[in-house]
């Protein structure tokens, strides 16, 4: 009984266990999958304050769906619609005058006390005289703007005038009891679905996403727009399980009919999908334990795992052609050495990934790693013991034998000009190559949903939940004080139209100095006033003018309704007793608004934060530093190999490294701006491409075909499944996929032309 045998019924046991432990997990609803792309971002350890309100600017919007309707009939029967086919949802498209009322009076006790800037210039301007006929004014023609309570409460109509103010920093009214939106196309009939559940389920954005497109089909032909988080990850999961069921089956199928061809066996075909099937489960298994979830990129990412876990497998066939069943294992023993060695190169590529910042790249090469491990197990321990066939010599396994044969070993000379004309061509790609890491040009958002979210957000005039800043102060008095300076600041760029608003706390609670102080200057100009208004009516006024105001706080703002819409930029205070807030901007004109905006911030109490920009510089310093990481491991693997195979240890790098530089040259030529995911890709691409050096340096004898077969079956199943990723829509992967596809291609046709030929017949 061969000595790998105890150990071939421990790794299925194994196996076993890990199986039944995923379909318990799966039973009980605990696998779960992650489809938002912000997920795969680094989070921001240096400030976690930072972390803390772009999760809760991301959080407000999480379940939420918002649609706008133009036409207020057609959006009674939207909702309708909508709401028989996903029960569960709370839907509002309409306010009745209970829900107003209350609205209103939750101020009202904060008469006096909340004056807009405009109010507060005139109080502390106006004639004694001006402020009486104001008020005389109010009085006498109470018809217009909009008053709460009655007159002798706030003669100058101060809180209905603040009210008015606020009303026109959002462009939603309250109109024969529906919500409406004021456009310049037109007045839209808004609605607002709020869902229970993640916004990030796969089943209930299926179900939201369904019962939008029954919706949207009532009411037609009448204009329908919808955005929401809900929307991007349904479309993300939607996208990434086709590519996923298409990748994966593409090199499912494309390996099987390799290995048919190769080895005209079924065989052959079944056990390297018993590789296959064990490394995804070990992989799937590992991710979840390390994590706590599976992104969909990196199921998307590991469908190409069939390709390269093939490798393996097509390895031991390979050297198994024309050889007895007998000999298998000592066939197996052969190969391990050198097997083991491409794994070692390939597992390095996968290492030198996850030490980059990101989680969603981290999360992948764990996952390939792992799936590449388990898939080089399984075939060490139980190809001997379950194949007991013949290897026959095929048509398609003699004519790359004949193409070995074939394949000139280069000379000096010719390599000095196959060099000199492929550096040339290198040279002239690197010129043309130009960086450009905006990350922006990795949005993958479906044209109709992204125009969608556009309309949506012109229409409403939304803030941007990306850009913003982020204020700073030691008590809550001192942060709602912070906001007010910032404003002051603010208002000279909204002069220039360098932004059209802004969205704050303190636009609802101001600092309690700022009540205090507004109070006390209104009583005063009320005690002037008085007397003339009194006069001019000839009686006397009712008692209330100056009732002084109660004090406003933020924790009774944030326990009423009346804060929805702003409550998520109050962080509240830290385990260090800081107090953080975020200041939203309205209509930010474009980059050439962000250095003045950057100019406002002092780096401490006010940061800005623009989390485009700051994405994009990571992953220009990612893309620097991960191009002096594949130098390093450039030099990493010519060690490994020259302790290998000595002097000719160059022979399996260089082919390898050349194909890297010619995919860039490629990109560059093509008009391709590089990206750190090219980058990535040569990181993979030392490591793949490397084994077809290691496995023609271990049978260089251009008479044995058998080194050439593995390499080429190798070569083509990964091409195959990391050039389907060039097919992916995620523009990530498909950087990825196109430059470690033209590499594997590049390093598969120069490696042979560096390989001496040693066969004995040989000169």
């Amino acid at each position: 009984m061969p000595e790998t045998t105890r150990w071939a019924w421990l790794w299925a046991l194994l196996l076993l266990l890990l199986a039944a432990g995923l379909g318990l997990t799966a039973w009980q609803g605990r696998l779960r999958i992650n489809t938002d792309v912000l997920a795969m971002l680094p989070k921001d350890e240096r400030r976690p304050e930072v972390e803390q309100a772009l999760q809760a600017l991301a959080k407000a919007g999480d379940g939420r769906l918002i649609v706008l309707v133009q036409n207020a009939a057609a959006a009674d029967r939207f909702a309708e619609v909508f709401a028989a086919q996903a029960p569960g949802v709370s839907l509002r498209h309409k306010v009745d005058p209970a829900q107003q009322a209350a609205w209103l009076d939750f101020f009202s006790p904060q008469r006096g006390a909340l004056l807009t800037d405009a109010q507060r210039a005139q109080l502390q301007q106006a004639s004694a005289e001006a402020l009486a006929q104001q008020a005389l004014q109010n009085l006498l023609q109470p018809v217009g703007a909009l008053r709460v309570g009655r007159w002798a409460d706030d003669p100058f109509n101060s809180l209905g005038q603040w009210f008015a103010e606020r009303a026109q920093g959002s462009r939603v009214r309250v109109h024969e009891g529906r919500l409406t939106v004021h456009a310049p196309d037109g007045d839209w009939a808004l609605i607002l679905i709020d869902s229970p559940g993640s916004a990030f389920a796969l089943a209930h954005n299926e179900r939201l996403a369904q019962a939008l497109a029954a919706a949207r089909a009532a009411v037609a032909p009448v204009k329908v727009i919808a955005a929401g988080v809900p929307l991007h990850a349904h479309a993300a999961a939607t996208q990434a399980q086709s590519e996923m069921h298409l990748i994966g089956a593409g090199s499912l199928v494309g390996v099987f009919v390799l290995s048919w061809f190769a080895f005209a066996r079924i065989r052959p075909r079944l056990l390297v999908l018993l590789s296959v099937g064990s490394g995804l489960l070990v992989a799937v298994g590992l991710t979840l334990a390390v994590f706590g979830e599976l992104h969909l990129i990196t199921l998307v990412f590991g469908a190409s795992l069939v390709g390269v876990a093939e490798n393996y497998a097509s390895s031991y066939y390979a050297a198994r052609i024309e050889r007895g069943a007998e000999q298998r294992f000592a066939v197996m023993r052969e190969q391990l050495p050198t097997m083991g060695l491409a794994l070692l190169t390939t597992l390095a590529g996968y290492a030198l990934l996850a030490t980059t910042p990101f989680p969603g790249l981290q999360q992948v090469a764990l996952f390939s790693a792992a799936g590449l491990a388990a898939a080089f197990v399984t075939t060490w321990l139980w190809f001997p013991h379950l194949d007991q066939g013949s290897v026959p010599l095929r048509p398609l396994t003699r004519a790359m034998g004949r193409a070995w044969a074939a394949w000139p070993a280069l000379r000096p000379r010719a390599a000095a000009l196959l060099l000199a004309g492929l550096g040339g061509l290198t040279a002239w790609g690197f010129v043309r190559l130009q960086a450009n890491d905006d990350i922006r040009l990795l949005q993958a958002t479906p044209p109709a949903l992204l125009q969608d979210q556009i309309e949506l957000a012109r229409h409403l005039d939304l803030p941007s939940p990306a850009q913003f800043f982020l204020l700073e102060a030691g008590s809550e008095a001192e942060l709602l004080a912070a906001e007010e300076a910032l404003k002051a600041k603010l208002a000279p760029l909204r002069e220039q139209k360098l932004i059209s608003g802004w969205q704050a706390v303190s636009d609802w609670v101001p600092s309690p100095a700022r009540q205090q102080a507004d109070a006390a200057l209104l009583q005063r100009r009320w005690a002037e006033a008085a007397p003339l208004v009194q006069s001019l009516l000839g009686q006397t006024l009712p008692a209330g003018g100056a009732v002084q105001p109660k004090l406003l706080m933020v924790a009774d703002w944030l326990a009423a309704p009346v804060s929805e819409a702003a409550r998520h930029q109050w962080l509240g205070a830290n385990s260090q007793g800081r107090w953080h807030a975020v200041l939203q901007l309205r209509g930010v004109a474009g980059v050439q608004a962000l250095p003045a905006l950057a100019a406002l911030a002092d780096g401490n109490a006010v940061r800005w934060v623009d989390k485009v920009a700051e994405v994009s510089e990571l992953l220009a310093r990612q893309r620097v530093r991960m191009a002096g990481v594949l130098a390093i491991a450039v030099v990493a693997v010519a060690g490994l190999l020259a302790w290998r195979f000595g002097r000719r240890s160059w022979r399996a790098l260089f082919p390898t490294v050349l194909a890297g530089a010619l995919s860039l040259a490629l990109l560059g030529l093509s008009g391709q701006p590089l990206q750190l995911f090219h980058v990535l890709a040569l990181l993979l691409l030392l490591g793949v491409g490397v084994d077809y050096g290691i496995f023609l340096l271990a049978q260089p004898q251009r008479a044995d075909l058998r080194g050439f077969v593995s390499v080429t079956l190798a070569a083509a199943s990964t091409w195959l499944a990391f050039g389907l990723l060039g097919l992916s829509s995620t523009p990530a992967l498909r950087a990825f996929g196109i430059t470690l596809g033209l590499g594997i291609v590049l390093a598969w046709v120069l490696t042979p032309f560096f390989i001496p030929d040693e066969s004995p017949h040989a000169s």
